[in-house]
């Protein structure tokens, strides 16, 4: 689930850090160059160090550029303005508000390692950087499916009949004519790729070829706005998604290779709020697996949420609960629609108390970063999405649901708590009289499925596990005993 009220307060600069699509200006030249090049460097500030990776790679005359900041869940951003030579080095993170985070350095000598200087906003700090192997160019992940594979996987294209976007994905079949069984994997929030991409892990890619080895087809999908999907407005809210998703089911239903009466839906956190209401609308609606989906309103839920993640970086109680009562001001006034300057007022009193655990001389409280801080949260914080976050009642669908459903959430999953949100899944589908409902709950597992430590969204990175062994053959046993006997 989302965190933007708070999620920039837990990294070393408090960057926002959006990915959005940017234009590459590859300027800079390098003769001999004719594969991707990876350094691995980090911030310098008196608090302490922030890891960065950067891989260049030759474009023509030039280079193209991303970067990854493991503890503030960036991975593979596109940077701009390149410039990648012998004398310097230099490029530009521009979905960094207000006006992009910069690194401009000289190499050494022998083009080994580098030094220089970062700026965003009113911040202003050094850096070094180091030439590395691929494979220390950030944490390995080696659950990721590599070709060849047993099965076919194409690409696919449909149209959401309802706003008239283009949605673009994959479509993987196993092996045999058919017809088989199918799934469609629904993303969490914020615009995510058809693999779910977040800190270098790639979990619906991981859980694709799971099911798919194991006759199971899947239909996983580019959110709007990214690949080649289209469709992105400032009004959109999980009910738009969720049309997204019976365009899916529509396509899925005309393909010859698959079971029409056996398609069903795997959610995870947001995508556990649009599977119930998907299938609440849609009688071709097989089964539904909710993976850390939540039964309780955004404005119940993210309390709970803000206090287990401020608790595991270590904030002392009653700040924490400074922070809970400022966020449920703020989201009153969200939901009531209030000015802005009544939500910013509520805004500016919650980054203040969260303000308040940071030594005084730290970059993130210079009154320039607080206004960036602001503004960026600003945008979100009034957005159709949040209001309808925080007011929809995920019951109100469930009660619909009469498919068979499975609900799995981790035992440290902090940010959707299941012992919140599974017994209330569990009886709210009961009492309704769907007769078809298993919920576990699965101990060591954080919000993504990976076997954790603290479950602490500062570890997600860290782990090299992707996605729980157990949990995937728990998923696919689940399903199989509904579609395959």
């Amino acid at each position: 689930m989302r965190t933007s009220a708070h999620r920039a307060l837990i990294g070393l600069l408090a960057l926002t850090l959006v990915a959005a699509p940017s234009t590459l200006l590859a300027t800079g030249m390098q003769d001999e160059a004719a594969e991707a090049e990876h350094w691995k460097g980090a911030l310098i500030a008196p608090t302490g160090e922030l890891e960065f990776f950067v891989t260049f790679t030759p474009d023509g005359d030039g280079y193209t550029a991303t970067v990854s900041i493991p503890a503030q869940g960036a991975t593979d951003l596109p940077v701009t303005d390149v410039v990648y030579t012998a004398e310097e080095i230099r490029f530009t993170l521009t979905a960094a508000p207000p006006s992009g985070a910069h690194w401009v350095g000289k190499p050494s000598e022998d083009f080994q390692s580098a030094e220089g200087e970062f700026s965003q906003g009113a911040a202003t700090l050094p850096f070094k950087m180091e030439r590395v192997e691929e494979e220390a160019a950030g944490a390995t992940r080696p659950q990721h499916p590599r070709p060849p594979f047993p099965y076919d996987a194409r690409d696919v294209t449909y149209t959401n009949p309802v706003d008239n976007n283009t949605l673009e994905g994959t479509l993987t079949l196993p092996p045999g004519e058919g017809p088989h069984p199918a799934a469609i994997l629904i993303t969490g929030s914020g615009s995510q790729d058809r693999d779910e991409t977040i800190l270098g892990h790639k979990p619906f890619l991981v859980i694709a070829d799971h099911l798919t080895r194991n006759g199971i087809a899947v239909l996983r999908v580019d959110d709007r706005g990214m690949g080649g999907s289209t469709g992105v407005r400032p009004d959109l809210t999980s009910e738009d998604f969720a049309e997204d998703v019976l365009a899916g089911i529509s396509f899925l239903v005309e393909q010859p290779e698959i079971d029409a009466a056996k398609i069903g839906l795997i959610g995870h956190s947001e995508g556990g709020i649009i599977a119930p209401m998907v299938a609440a609308r849609s009688p071709d609606v097989a089964f539904i697996v909710l993976l850390s989906g939540t039964a309780i309103s955004g404005y119940e839920l993210m309390p709970m949420q803000l206090a287990a993640v401020q608790r595991s970086i270590g904030r002392p109680e009653d700040n924490i609960e400074q922070q809970v009562e400022a966020q449920r001001e703020l989201m009153r006034r969200v939901m009531d629609r209030a000015d802005e300057a009544a939500v910013r007022e509520a805004l500016l009193e919650l980054v203040n108390v969260q303000l308040s655990n940071v030594p005084e001389d730290h970059p993130a409280r210079q009154p320039a970063a607080v206004e960036q801080m602001l503004a960026s949260q600003m945008a979100q914080m009034t957005s159709e999405w949040y209001r309808f976050f925080f007011s929809f009642d995920p019951r109100e669908a469930l009660r619909e649901v009469s498919c068979p459903v499975l609900a799995l959430g981790g035992t440290l999953d902090l940010q959707v708590p299941p012992e919140a949100n599974l017994p209330v899944i569990e009886r709210t589908l009961l009492e309704a009289g769907n007769t078809d409902v298993t919920t576990v709950e699965l101990e060591g597992l954080n919000h993504l499925f990976q076997t954790a430590t603290t479950g602490s969204p500062t570890e997600y990175a860290q782990i090299e596990e992707t996605f729980s062994p157990a949990a995937l053959d728990l998923i696919t046993a689940w399903i199989s005993e509904r579609t395959l006997e």
